[in-house]
């Protein structure tokens, strides 16, 4: 007896038009609905409804919602890892997050954030930083921002007198203004002991530096009056009042037009300017500060001896050889050699004392190159081994390259010593050839 299979496939009902027509509508429906409540998440690549993802209030999106759902925001927030175990958001997590969301990030409102999160006396404490700054950033006031308005992406603005050092710096690195401004500074602190300047505004510092380490003695043992060095001080503030006044009064001259509504102004200025200049000149004069009341202007500060002494004592590797120096000068060893043929010529000695001074000079001539091989072994040992640390400390960063003396540039005084011994040697090899 045959058995008879139950089809698997359900046979087509057969509709008539006004069933058909109203089923055609009823599925229109349902594709509406599904599509004005269902967003796709780019993140994790599935559909979902439209609350499982936050407000997007950018006006430029139709959709309003966020571009990954809240599920996807949150496992970057808390930094889900591969176990699924949830950890405790950063501030990097959190603006991760909210880069994917594009919301903004605030600070101020991040530090908000986590204060509620951890705070028990309202009642409504949140699980962590990220679910308060989240349920912060959605209120009303935040409407029409993107994470574009975040404040990493704001220029700080910096007034002149909350300026730092390193405000100043930020882009003048390769200016020599600032170079020196640097230098002066740490001389003037150097000397003193202290920063005089601290508090003053940073435009104004490089001009107060400049004009105080001008006053100062470079001894930092000389500047031990504390009445000189007090009094330094006030007449370089008193010079950028003075500087700060002639501005204002050009400003004001500027206008013809208002010269005269301005005449008022500019007379009070010109008065306070004269009575700096009485201040200045009264501190100058009790304390010697001046070239006209200096006690030290009359005992050779001034000359070449004296001024050799002032870069001696200031112990400046390159002052070592700043000397007049017969043995670094050229131009005193061309006149020391014509100086000697002159006493030569005049001297008109005999053929016995001539003798006397070959021999005499034969004996000073063999000692001193006998002492010139020495030192000549010596530097030879002490140029390697000053070559090995050099490259050392170099490589290890202690050293800067500009601050090495360069090898060629102070070996060229040898330079004009060998050429003349080549040609020597060209000449003698050419007339043996010749020969």
């Amino acid at each position: 007896m045959a058995t008879t299979r139950k089809s698997t496939t359900s046979e087509p009902v057969k509709m008539t038009p006004t069933q058909m027509r109203k089923k055609i509508a009823e599925l229109e429906t349902e594709n509406n609905n599904y599509k004005e409540n269902t967003a796709w998440c780019f993140m994790c690549g599935k559909p979902k409804k439209k609350d499982r993802f936050y407000d997007n209030t950018d006006p430029l999106v139709v959709s309003h919602c966020s571009p990954i759902c809240k599920d996807c925001a949150k496992k970057i927030a808390l930094r889900v890892d591969a176990n699924g175990d949830e950890h405790e958001p950063t501030k990097e997590s959190i603006q991760l997050a909210l880069r994917y969301l594009n919301k903004p990030f605030y600070n101020k409102l991040y530090d908000s954030s986590i204060q509620e999160s951890e705070n028990s006396a309202t009642g409504k404490t949140k699980n962590n930083a990220w679910t308060s700054y989240i349920k912060n950033v959605s209120m009303p006031q935040y409407i029409g921002e993107t994470y574009a308005d975040s404040d990493m992406f704001k220029e700080k603005i910096i007034y002149e007198d909350e300026k730092t050092t390193e405000d100043v710096i930020k882009g003048r690195e390769d200016q020599d203004t600032y170079s020196s401004f640097i230098k002066n500074k740490n001389d003037v602190v150097r000397l003193l002991g202290y920063d005089p300047f601290e508090k003053e505004a940073i435009s104004d510092q490089p001009f107060l530096y400049s004009q105080l380490l001008g006053l100062l003695d470079s001894s930092e043992d000389a500047n031990d009056d504390m009445m000189r060095t007090a009094s330094a001080i006030s007449i370089v503030r008193a010079f950028l009042q003075q500087s700060k006044i002639d501005n204002a009064i050009s400003t004001y001259m500027s206008d013809i037009r208002k010269l005269q509504n301005n005449s008022a102004t500019i007379k009070s200025l010109q008065q306070s300017k004269k009575d700096l200049t009485s201040i200045i000149k009264d501190l100058a004069a009790e304390s010697c500060i001046s070239l006209k009341n200096n006690k030290n202007a009359k005992k050779g500060e001034n000359t070449w001896t004296g001024k050799i002494k002032k870069i001696k004592d200031m112990n400046l590797r390159e002052g070592e050889v700043n000397g007049f120096d017969l043995a670094t000068c050229r131009g005193m060893q061309q006149v020391m050699d014509m100086s000697n043929a002159s006493i030569l010529k005049a001297l008109r000695l005999d053929e016995s004392e001539w003798s006397d001074m070959v021999a005499e000079q034969r004996q000073m001539i063999t000692n001193l190159r006998s002492d010139l091989d020495n030192y000549k072994e010596i530097s030879r040992i002490l140029l390697r081994e000053n070559i090995d640390l050099k490259d050392h400390m170099e490589e290890e960063g202690l050293i800067k390259p500009e601050d090495l003396v360069d090898l060629n540039e102070l070996y060229s005084c040898f330079s004009s010593i060998e050429e003349d011994e080549e040609d020597d040697q060209s000449e003698e090899n050419e007339s043996s050839a010749e020969s």
